[in-house]
């Protein structure tokens, strides 16, 4: 219990779906007495149960860009603070609308309203994270340094990888370079990665929990929300690029002069990259979309007027359980028309965990992956009905509701803003085993020997050899 926080206002949490629902019994281990003073408004009956048996009020209500004003003034005041873990209702309105109450705000990701990330009229650059996220940054601006503290993009990735990440980075530079230090500026961490040698960062995560019950032809499945995990698999790939590339893939777009980051002509579900993590080694995910490749890739650059002196590729790289990965592709095969049933896996879990880090490499030990291991079974110690994956999340928004609360002036934030150890100390004990392991894997291993490629064997870090060779004009 996080009593020191003395936090008297109430908490309005807009969502009840996966993590709404894995979060609720964990909150009153950290805000005494929060209950009473918790209102849930949500779209899906299906949380009621969970939220009515702790003692929070539920309402149901759809927020459209007409009525979420008008909804929200009778619920929320000063001192208050907004969770949303929302799909569908825009995190800029809300964040400005909190503004202007004095009410604190936390999502897990930005959000806007519907009819965006899916839609094939729009032109690809207005269906990407990118677009979003500057319309974020924007705010942050308008609204100012010292406005209620908003913290955008906090769960477990985007979120707690951008604390892995400086973890990791602490870790590196006392193994490699003998030095014991904590940066305490943006522009520290980033001399600590280039001195280090770091050309390209991999969130890396692999899901391997299955259900008893196996996928049928027709129906898609997830460890999370579906609707969410829908329109990322349908959102154009996005990374940001790194100062040591040498070419870049064919129908890459760089979003404007200068900015670093490119979305390719191509959705995710269908864009194959190569990673690596403790427990099986090498594999191949998607590159799909995630806000944390952009704003790592800011964190850590290092500028001389308009150009990078340095800059680290990073990118997202998900295999997504078995079933998840077996609906991805039975989407695309059918044109990105979904499948007529869903499901949600939860209970009917038997087995396997999620395993999500950063892999850092292109430094003189080649790769160092540090995050965590969270199996079935520890997840549901600490919450029964949840899963490993909404477990991390629910972990990574705890977080930052804390540290909201502590720093109540902070204006919008993302992760990288934050205490990285106060993070990491409120949310490792929900994320099973924190690992940190050193790798010779490369994206070059095993490449060539039963199907020839021209791939750069001298750079084996190199964007080209981590994609297939067939995006790149060969």
């Amino acid at each position: 219990m996080n009593e020191d926080l003395n936090f008297r206002g109430n908490i309005i949490m807009i969502g009840c779906g996966s993590i709404g629902q894995a979060i609720l019994p964990l909150l009153g281990r950290h805000l005494d007495g929060i209950y009473e003073r918790l209102t849930v408004l949500s779209a899906n009956e299906s949380g009621r149960r969970i939220a009515q048996t702790f003692g929070a009020k539920f309402i149901h209500c759809i927020f459209t860009p007409g009525n979420y004003r008008k909804i929200l003034k009778d619920y929320i005041g000063e001192g208050d603070l907004l969770l949303n873990l929302s799909i569908g209702v825009s995190s800029l309105d809300l964040i400005r609308f909190c503004a202007q109450q004095g009410t604190l705000y936390v999502d897990t990701s930005i959000e806007p309203w519907p009819g965006v990330f899916g839609d094939p009229m729009l032109e690809l650059h207005e269906r990407t994270n990118y677009l979003i996220r500057s319309e974020a940054l924007s705010l942050a601006k308008e609204l100012g340094p010292d406005s209620p503290t908003a913290v955008i993009d906090h769960g477990a990735n985007p979120g707690l990888v951008s604390h892995f990440l400086k973890r990791a980075l602490i870790d590196l530079n006392q193994i490699i370079r003998k030095e014991n230090i904590i940066p305490s500026s943006r522009g520290k961490w980033a001399n600590i990665a280039h001195d280090l040698g770091i050309s390209t960062i991999q969130i890396s995560e692999r899901d391997t929990q299955a259900s008893h019950k196996p996928k049928r032809q027709g129906e898609f499945i997830n460890t999370w929300s579906i609707d969410g995990f829908v329109d990322e698999l349908m959102q154009p790939a996005e990374l940001s690029i790194g100062t040591t590339e040498k070419r870049l893939p064919g129908g890459a777009c760089e979003h404007s002069p200068g900015s670093g980051t490119l979305y390719l002509e191509r959705p995710g579900a269908s864009t194959f990259a190569r990673s690596w993590v403790p427990s099986i080694g090498g594999f191949l995910g998607m590159l799909v979309t995630h806000d944390e490749v952009m704003s790592i890739a800011d964190y850590l650059s290092l500028r001389n007027q308009d150009s990078f002196l340095y800059r680290p590729t990073v990118m997202f790289v998900y295999h997504p359980c078995d079933d998840a990965m077996l609906s991805a592709l039975e989407l695309e095969g059918s044109g990105w028309v979904l499948q007529a049933s869903s499901r949600r896996l939860g209970a009917d879990i038997v087995e396997g965990m999620d395993e999500l880090g950063v892999l850092l490499a292109g430094h003189e030990r080649n790769a160092y992956w540090y995050g965590s291991q969270l199996g079935i079974d520890e997840a549901r110690r600490h919450v029964d009905y949840a899963n490993a994956t909404t477990i991390q999340v629910t972990a990574g928004a705890i977080a930052a509701i804390l540290w909201a609360i502590k720093n109540p002036r902070r204006g919008v934030v993302e992760p990288e803003d934050l205490d990285f150890e106060f993070c990491l100390e409120t949310a490792i004990p929900y994320l099973g085993r924190m690992v940190s392991e050193f790798t010779e894997w490369t994206p070059l291993d095993g490449r060539g020997k039963y199907f020839p490629e021209k791939l750069d064997v001298q750079n084996p870090w190199q964007l080209q050899n981590i994609r297939s060779r067939q995006y790149y004009g060969e």
